[in-house]
C-alpha cells in the first residue's frame, strides 16, 4: 500500500452528531477552531509557541476563566501581559535539554495533572518528535488539542519535497495514528502560505491546523461530512486565497 495513502487515511476528519464550532483568537494565522463543547470546564491551557501573538490564548482564557501557561524560547516575554498568563522561556521537546523541556515534566511542576487542560502548539516542526515520545498518559490528560503540523512534504522554497522519503512520511504517519488512538480529528485547515504538492495522485497540503477532540466527547463518531474550509476559516496568510480542501481524505 502506497505509504501517502497511508498517511492521509489518518487525516480523515470525524463529526459527532449535531456538534458546533467556535472559533478563538484572530481571523488569520494564530486562530484555532475548537469543539463548542466542555471548553467552560478547561482550568489551564498549555500553550507552546508564542512568539509575537497570544490572542488566542486571551480570547480562551477571557471567555472561559482558565489559565495559561505559555511556553517560548525564542522569545524573552509574553506579548501581551495578563494575571491569568504565566510565560516561561523554555521550549518543548522530546527530551530535557538546555532550552527545552517535556510537556509531561511541564505538567508534574505545574501541578496540573488532576486538572482539565487544553493544549495548544506551533513550534515549527517540533511537534513531530514532542508527540513521537509523549506518553499516553500524558496526552490523554487534555480534552481538546489544537496543533500546526508542518513539513508534511517541503522546506520552502528551496527544499521542494525533502521530507516526502518513505521514513519521513511514515514517522509523521505514526505520530498521527498515535494521536487518533485517543482522539477524533474534528477540524482540518490548510496553512495558505506553502502551496500544494502533487505527488502519486495525491495532493498534500504543506502545513495544516488540526483540532483533535479526546474520544470521551464522541457518542457516535462518524466521518465528517463537513467541508473544509468552513464560514470560520480563514486564511492565514490574508493577502492569498484559502486552500479548498475539496479532495480525500478531507472531502466528504
Amino acid at each position: 500500500m502506497n505509504y501517502i495513502y497511508k498517511f492521509l487515511k489518518e487525516l480523515r476528519p470525524y463529526d459527532q452528531l449535531n456538534s458546533k464550532r467556535i472559533r478563538l483568537g484572530p481571523q488569520e494565522d494564530g486562530g484555532y477552531v475548537m469543539l463548542d463543547s466542555g471548553l467552560e470546564d478547561i482550568e489551564v491551557l498549555y500553550s507552546y509557541g508564542v512568539e509575537d501573538n497570544s490572542d488566542f490564548e486571551l480570547m480562551f482564557c477571557e471567555k472561559y476563566q482558565a489559565i495559561a501557561r505559555l511556553y517560548d524560547h525564542t522569545v524573552d516575554e509574553s506579548p501581551l501581559k495578563r494575571n491569568f498568563f504565566f510565560f516561561k522561556k523554555e521550549g518543548v521537546g522530546p527530551k530535557k535539554t538546555k532550552y527545552l523541556d517535556t510537556i509531561e515534566n511541564h505538567i508534574k511542576k505545574n501541578g496540573d495533572g488532576g486538572k482539565k487542560l487544553i493544549l495548544k502548539m506551533d513550534v515549527e516542526g517540533a511537534e513531530w518528535d514532542t508527540f513521537t515520545h509523549i506518553p499516553n498518559s500524558i496526552l490523554n490528560l487534555f480534552e481538546q488539542i489544537v496543533v500546526e503540523v508542518h513539513f508534511f512534504h517541503s522546506v520552502m522554497p528551496n527544499s521542494v519535497g525533502v521530507y516526502l522519503s518513505p521514513s519521513k512520511v511514515e514517522n509523521k504517519t505514526h505520530v498521527i495514528k498515535k494521536i487518533n488512538n485517543l482522539f477524533y480529528l474534528y477540524h482540518v485547515h490548510a496553512n495558505n502560505y506553502d502551496p500544494l504538492y502533487y505527488i502519486d495522485g495525491f495532493k498534500l497540503p504543506n502545513s495544516m491546523e488540526l483540532t483533535f477532540v479526546n474520544k470521551k466527547y464522541f457518542q457516535t463518531p462518524e466521518y465528517s461530512k463537513t467541508i473544509f474550509p468552513t464560514e470560520i476559516d480563514f486564511p492565514c496568510y490574508k493577502s492569498r486565497k484559502d486552500i479548498k480542501l475539496h479532495f480525500w481524505p478531507f472531502y466528504p
